[in-house]
């Protein structure tokens, strides 16, 4: 009898630990497959303060406007899959030819108007930008296309775009990202330190030509006026017009503010503004102007995107207005070089002489 006992007992003490272990086992799977799930998984926080889930690793994704060179610039356009039209018809084209073949989704000059179809067509796994509506980002998001918050307004703003997008792209890229924020520091010090104790040189950016009445320009709080402010210049149109105008139209100014201001450099934003400007023979106010009588009309440059705006050329403009606004100060600064040495070692890129002239001075 004691035996036999001994043998139930063995018995249900062995479907007891058998059991025991199965339990565990299954409870070990779905810690592992959670464990899994986690390093699936990455969260960050955009620039609008929102908490992304992303997954561990991105292959595709949208981008507009400025988006597309900085992509590049962090090593990451080949995961580009839908781009802008204005790019592909650009000199970001002759630096990454691929562009050309990538869908345009985003139509027209600039950032451009963006197409959801053809976005959602091309599956991109992420979308950057900003001022997107809370249907699109729904009709993207329903897609699988998760939308991460961007600002470009500041020059800290920029910098913490730059760290974002490359930590979206991933470990490569921002290692990338955070050399570049050194870089883009460094420079604007530069410009800051060369210009200490400078006469601060009046300027006037000019966004338009004033052939149709007013003349559009940009306000203080636009990024250029930061520049302009490291490079030793002020925005004569800075204290007149602090900030963008909440109507959404554009800075402008008249002649009459102008030829009250007397702008002792004047910037144009784009090779027809400039023309119009210093065209002596169509009876514009412009030729009452010192600075155009004394032929002080410069010509933004412009290479993969436009220096003076949002996007990560705008590291070499603080060093190109210091040249131009104080050039005795920055006689030890080789432009060219600098700008061929921005895009091999970035695009890795070899900029022929031709190819800096025409970035230095655009021909549209």
């Amino acid at each position: 009898m004691k035996k036999i006992m001994s043998i139930i007992m063995s018995s249900i003490l062995s479907i007891t630990i058998i059991s025991g272990c199965s339990v565990n086992q299954s409870d070990l799977k779905t810690e592992v497959k959670e464990n899994s799930k986690k390093v699936e998984e990455r969260v960050i926080t955009d620039s609008e303060g929102k908490e992304v889930h992303l997954p561990a690793q991105i292959d595709r994704v949208a981008t507009n406007g400025a988006l597309n060179q900085i992509v590049l610039m962090l090593g990451g356009a080949d995961k580009i899959v839908a781009t802008s039209e204005a790019v592909q018809n650009s000199f970001f084209a002759t630096v990454y030819p691929r562009i050309k073949e990538v869908p345009a989704a985003f139509g027209g000059a600039g950032p451009g108007v963006m197409n959801k179809e053809s976005i959602l067509q091309q599956h991109p796994q992420v979308i950057f930008g900003s001022g997107y509506s809370e249907e699109d980002k729904k009709v993207l998001e329903s897609g699988g296309v998760i939308t991460v918050g961007i600002k470009l307004i500041t020059p800290e703003d920029m910098k913490n775009t730059f760290l974002l997008v490359g930590k979206v792209l991933g470990e490569e890229s921002e290692k990338k990202a955070r050399e570049f924020v050194k870089y883009y520091d460094n420079n604007v010090n530069y410009a800051k330190e060369k210009t200490k104790g400078a006469n601060k040189i009046k300027v006037f950016v000019a966004s338009g030509d004033g052939s149709k009445g007013s003349i559009n320009t940009i306000p203080g709080n636009d990024i250029n006026t930061s520049y302009l402010d490291a490079a030793g210049g002020i925005n004569i149109a800075a204290e007149s017009i602090p900030t963008t105008p909440a109507s959404g139209n554009s800075a402008a100014v008249d002649f009459e503010f102008l030829i009250n201001n007397q702008p002792e450099v004047i910037i144009a934003n784009s090779r027809t503004t400039y023309d119009y400007i210093m065209d002596k023979n169509n009876g514009s106010q412009w030729q009452e102007l010192d600075a155009v009588k004394n032929r002080k009309v410069y010509l933004n440059p412009k290479g993969v995107y436009l220096w003076s705006v949002r996007s990560a050329e705008g590291v070499l403009q603080p060093l190109w207005l210091g040249k131009i606004l104080h050039t005795e100060l920055f006689q030890d600064l080789d432009i060219k070089k600098t700008v061929k040495d921005f895009y091999k070692t970035y695009y890795n890129y070899d900029l022929n002489d031709k190819e800096t002239e025409d970035i230095l001075n655009p021909k549209a």
